[in-house]
């Protein structure tokens, strides 16, 4: 056979079993979820209806919970939003982010924040914005502080025989690299950098709570801190569950709701069927954990 004729052959018989085995299924995919993320029970528009947005797990972007909370605050049949928090803490950015959203909206209708099992770190931060923070009695709150982990490969690759060659820009452009000891500079820097996100989070405590700086630093140590605690402690105005935080929505519009009224409950992030949402969403959750377990980053987190 000619060469060049087996060559187009083999190239023809390579490409059809990519498009077959790898573009075709995902194609599908992708058209399958397009199509159903469009079905499911439209929810009703009653008059008691308050949406749900859920903040799940560890707080790695912020985006999604973001638009729905704007989007909500938009949609005039509905009256609040109960903030629904299960999660240990996350990165400060997208905290910080959810946090000034949420106290944005707050200002044109109720942010009610009802804490789960854990509301802690950056949990808790996010809940500060709310119009009203309910938790439970053994809820996981508190552990207010900033934690900065690099790991250090070091005596590894020095066993392996394996050289990182570094060019940088400036002295700190590589600081905490995972590689090499850590220099007495590029520690006292990153520690100022943690000192600062601190004293970010002490200062939101303090300024949502209407708290005095020195009284939040007595528990703002890292220690983790039982809903019925941070009740005493002005952290959370109360104890309640998912419906109590709804039905809170109706007394800070001063439109409490009679005796056997309940509040209509929704979730705009499940609505509908979103096999193609869940499967990205998997995707990007495996990418995120993938690089913030090889780089170094910042955190409001659960410290155990």
């Amino acid at each position: 056979m000619n060469p060049k004729r087996f060559f187009y052959w083999a190239l023809s018989i390579t490409g059809s079993l990519f498009v077959m085995t790898v573009l075709m299924p995902l194609a599908g995919v992708f058209v399958i979820g397009l199509v159903f993320s469009h079905f499911g029970e439209a929810p009703t528009e009653g008059e008691n209806r308050v949406a749900v947005i859920e903040v799940e797990g560890m707080i790695l972007d912020s985006r999604e919970i973001v638009e729905q909370l704007y989007a909500q605050a938009d949609e005039e049949s509905v009256k609040g939003i109960v903030l629904r928090i299960n999660s240990p803490g996350g990165a400060v950015g997208p905290a910080q982010e959810i946090y000034h959203a949420v106290k944005n909206i707050r200002e044109k209708k109720p942010v009610v924040a009802s804490m789960g099992a854990v509301a802690a770190s950056g949990g808790l931060y996010v809940a500060l914005g709310a119009s009203r923070v309910l938790c439970q009695p053994g809820t996981l709150t508190g552990s207010i502080g900033v934690i900065m982990q690099l790991p250090n490969v070091g005596k590894l690759t020095e066993r392996l025989g394996v050289d990182m060659i570094t060019i940088k820009s400036g002295e700190l452009k590589d600081a905490g690299n995972s590689f090499r000891s850590m220099t007495s500079t590029e520690k006292e820097y990153l520690q100022s950098t943690v000192n600062a996100a601190y004293e970010q989070f002490l200062e939101a405590v303090a300024q949502s709570r209407g708290l005095a700086i020195d009284d939040v630093k007595k528990f703002s140590d890292g220690r983790v801190i039982l809903g019925g605690q941070a009740v005493q402690l002005g952290l959370v105005d109360g104890i309640g569950d998912l419906r109590e935080a709804a039905k809170a929505v109706f007394e800070i519009l001063g439109q409490p709701l009679a005796d056997g009224e309940v509040p209509e409950l929704f979730y705009p992030m499940e609505e509908g069927f979103t096999l193609f949402k869940d499967i990205m969403r998997s995707v990007d959750g495996i990418s995120d954990k993938f690089f913030a377990s090889t780089s170094a980053r910042m955190d409001y987190r659960l410290g155990w």
